[in-house]
């Protein structure tokens, strides 16, 4: 069943916060209505780390973004409260913020950046039934995506794991400091794939 997994409630709820945001209360409520998630309007779940927000949830949201937005405007939206899930995350999971902080502490850049991935890997699957894994080529990070609610259920012709470069967007610039990584998700389950993709362009130098 579809309801077998779940992100904390505090990712749900910076998920609806972040949207509000940019669409404001209505275009939330909106969004919620046309993604049959009528439960969750004016009802934002708990600001609590409990395992209740299902990924059924996180995925008919994205479609309905989609579907109101279309491809690219959705794609901004996602990256946007991915990003703003992070930064809220982080604030909430205090502990996790100064034991990331300081798996990053020694080595080069490139150290730092690979032990704060790896760090917030483990991370998502303790907390999630999201899971993940980091791999690595010449040129890149990946952060591979072995079950994702972005995508849960759907059946895409494109990436649609917009909210994950998000969250990795705000983590990559949070581990060094504000620079900036190009980011793609070039995998995606719903496009038929075993695992998802998310690429992060390794620095020169």
């Amino acid at each position: 069943m579809s309801d077998e997994f779940f992100y904390p409630n505090v990712w749900g709820l910076s998920i609806l916060l972040a949207l509000e945001e940019i669409l404001g209360k209505n275009g939330v409520s909106a969004a919620l209505n046309l993604a049959g998630l009528t439960h969750y309007v004016n009802n934002y779940p708990p600001d609590n780390i409990k395992k209740e927000f299902p990924f059924e949830a996180v995925s008919k949201l994205q479609q309905a973004l989609w579907d109101m937005n279309g491809s690219r405007g959705a794609q901004v939206l996602a990256v946007r409260s991915g990003e703003s899930t992070f930064t809220y995350s982080l604030e909430k999971f205090g502990k996790v913020q100064q034991a990331a902080a300081a798996a990053m502490k020694v080595g080069t850049k490139h150290m730092r950046i690979k032990a704060g991935l790896l760090f917030f890997a483990k991370f998502f699957n303790a907390v999630s039934d999201q899971q993940v894994r980091v791999d690595e080529d010449d040129t890149h990070w990946l952060w591979v995506i072995e079950r994702c609610p972005m995508c849960w259920q759907r059946t895409t012709d494109e990436p649609v794991c917009l909210l994950g470069v998000g969250v990795l967007n705000a983590a990559t610039k949070w581990a060094t400091s504000g620079d900036q990584f190009r980011i793609k998700a070039v995998q995606c389950i719903g496009m038929g794939a075993e695992e998802g993709i998310i690429k992060i362009e390794k620095p020169s130098g």
